[in-house]
């Protein structure tokens, strides 16, 4: 979960989420719908686990984290950006799922933006909330902090100058960002990170946030858990009475 991992564009007058009305079909990888995201961007889970799900075969390309030169052409300075078969380009991990669902692998699951309020509040709930809560915890110390752009350096697609200085001054910044998240909340980071984990839990009936399935506010939240995974505060979910089971329900069923 590196520094540059977020869902908001970089300040453009052209970026807008959602669907964009001009094709860019050169930009489709071998015909195929293409996904391009970081390895370790929470909000790129979020569609890998969709994508999986629904059976679609789709082309990785994975964005250099340091210089996103994958994604110079598109109007969204930020990962995922989604590109269909067709060369419809999507911005926006929570639009990507609804287009997803809509378009691609079978029947649309789950309801459209604006048709279902619980699960639209769920789905914004996994960027203002779940995303901002993990910070302060896997960054909550400068060691922690390392570890964690360890990490991210070993699985991300960085030179060995670009992932000595990630690790290093990516830390630091990190950290920093940690602290700055921590104040948005009330209590300490892993109590904070409990607590939303116990509202989301309060809302699975019985299974998911969906019911028997899960809808775009479980894919949404468990994108950005899985981000944490083998990371500081990943016990905490897979410890947790009811989200823990949810969260390797959905692992099992999406195969991420």
């Amino acid at each position: 979960m590196a520094a540059a991992n977020t869902d908001q564009p970089a300040n453009d007058s052209a970026a807008s989420a959602g669907v964009q009305e001009t094709r860019v079909q050169e930009r489709a990888v071998d015909n195929k719908p293409t996904l391009y995201g970081f390895q370790t961007c929470p909000f790129c889970w979020k569609v890998r686990s969709l994508l999986n799900w629904k059976g679609v075969d789709y082309s990785p390309v994975e964005v250099d984290p340091m210089t996103k030169a994958e994604i110079k052409w598109a109007n969204w300075k930020a990962v995922p950006v989604f590109v269909d078969a067709n060369g419809t380009q999507v911005n926006d991990s929570n639009q990507i799922l609804h287009y997803v669902d809509e378009q691609l692998g079978g029947p649309a699951r789950f309801a459209r933006e604006g048709a279902d309020a619980e699960q639209d509040r769920w789905m914004a709930f996994s960027d203002e909330v779940m995303a901002k809560s993990i910070v302060p915890v896997v960054y909550g110390s400068l060691r922690s902090s390392v570890a964690a752009m360890k990490y991210v350096t070993s699985v991300e697609q960085f030179s060995r100058w670009q992932a000595l200085k990630a690790k290093w001054l990516g830390a630091i910044v990190m950290r920093m960002i940690g602290r700055s998240r921590a104040k948005l909340f009330d209590l300490p980071p892993e109590e904070n990170l409990t607590a939303q984990l116990d509202k989301l839990s309060a809302a699975f009936t019985p299974g998911f946030l969906g019911g028997a399935q899960p809808n775009g506010g479980d894919f949404a939240n468990y994108g950005i858990l899985r981000s944490t995974q083998g990371l500081r505060g990943f016990d905490l979910v897979e410890n947790h009475a009811l989200a823990g089971p949810w969260y390797h329900r959905m692992q099992e069923l999406s195969s991420t």
